[in-house]
């Protein structure tokens, strides 16, 4: 995307991966949506107290944001050290604090940062969320510190006052829409209903070109990338809807050929469970394929793509059956509780299974013994869940 936006070269490697990335806009938003839609099915089915929630939600965030960042605390160790910390012990501290809480050491945890907040503000706001007079409120504030805004104030010789963009401010909307929506079980229901598949296809198409759209205006325009290109945008709120629409519209198709079929059963045992892990971890699995292939061809991009994906998920199911006895460390790497992987639900896991050979001479009492005991010792180098044959 930086080189696209340098050289604006539109038959390119480069705005191939621009529209790739704009094409993904969907997924933070959507996720924050499921946040709050999830969290309240939760509260109304079970109200949790409010210590509990506090001390289970909270550390759920925080121990694997702090542990993260401890692991990726290396690659600013120049700057750390650098530091004033003799000079200025209290200055420096709270620069250290909000540059780790507030800007994240590493690209992806701003995410962490916000559903912390989130985690944080949800019991004190959530009833709001049976109201369509705060969910008005609540969009009307998220549109006005929104893209294209600041450049109708330029206009007039204004501009938005400078606020992180790692505050809730910029994402409590799509997690208040997640609120309302439980609370209101027709959200979207009436619209969908009088919608046909083909005009829900249709309006989703029209915000996705709509999206690359502006992008490539606000290139064009000159904007700074991170203006150019951010989750803050009105025609991202309208391709988040038209995507939430899309989902809902074919959500049986959807069920019947992934969800329910045998075959896709792995995504729900090896895949979804290791998500939150390869999030955090996926950047540095990134930076080795980087020094690897220098991202020249399309061949070189996808490439790229599968090694970063593949490489992340070795590197989440190894770390899972390295530490199949140690619980609270993953849950402090954001690895799932269960502790053991069936290998044999993983497509092509079979071509790599391990013979284990029984000594023979044994009774058989003997050996269903022999068998059981090196079941148990050696069930870490296992590859499949059948038993040796005797």
């Amino acid at each position: 995307m930086e080189d696209f936006y340098a050289n604006r070269g539109f038959l390119s490697l480069s705005y191939f991966s621009t529209i790739l990335d704009q094409f993904t806009r969907f997924t933070v938003p959507l996720f924050f949506f499921l946040s709050g839609f999830g969290l309240t099915l939760q509260f109304q089915g079970k109200p949790i107290p409010l210590l509990k929630y506090y001390r289970f939600r909270l550390v759920k965030i925080l121990a694997p944001f702090l542990l993260w960042s401890l692991l990726t605390g290396f690659r600013h160790q120049e700057f750390i050290l650098g530091m004033p910390w003799s000079q200025d012990p209290w200055g420096t501290t709270r620069s250290f604090l909000r540059f780790m809480f507030l800007d994240g050491f590493d690209y992806q945890y701003y995410f962490l940062i916000v559903i912390f907040q989130f985690y944080l503000a949800y019991p004190l706001l959530y009833k709001l969320g049976k109201s369509r007079v705060w969910m008005g409120v609540f969009l009307a504030i998220h549109l006005a510190f929104m893209s294209p805004v600041e450049t109708y104030l330029e206009l007039w010789g204004l501009e938005l006052p400078k606020i992180h963009p790692n505050i809730l401010l910029f994402h409590w909307f799509y997690c208040f829409a997640g609120i309302h929506a439980a609370y209101n079980k027709g959200f979207l229901a009436n619209l969908l209903a009088r919608w046909s598949r083909r005009r829900v296809v249709g309006f989703w198409l029209l915000t996705v070109l709509l999206l690359n759209f502006e992008f490539v205006m606000n290139i064009l325009n000159e904007k700074y990338l991170y203006d150019a290109d951010h989750f803050n945008r009105w025609a991202v709120i309208l391709y988040c809807l038209s995507s939430l629409m899309l989902f809902m519209k074919t959500k049986q198709t959807v069920a019947a050929s992934v969800y329910e079929n045998p075959r896709w059963r792995f995504l729900f045992t090896h895949v979804a469970p290791f998500t939150f892990f390869v999030y955090l971890a996926h950047t540095h699995v990134l930076r080795v394929v980087d020094y690897l292939l220098w991202e020249v061809t399309l061949f070189d991009f996808l490439n790229r793509i599968i090694l970063v994906v593949a490489g992340s998920y070795l590197l989440a199911w190894f770390a899972q059956w390295l530490l199949e006895d140690f619980p609270r460390l993953r849950f402090y790497l954001g690895l799932p509780n269960k502790p053991h992987l069936e290998w044999s639900e993983v497509p092509g896991a079979g071509l790599f299974k391990i013979k284990r050979q029984v000594p023979t001479g044994a009774s058989s009492e003997g050996q269903g013994a022999g068998v059981k005991s090196l079941d148990s010792s050696s069930r870490r180098l296992d590859l499949s869940s059948e038993r040796p044959s005797v």
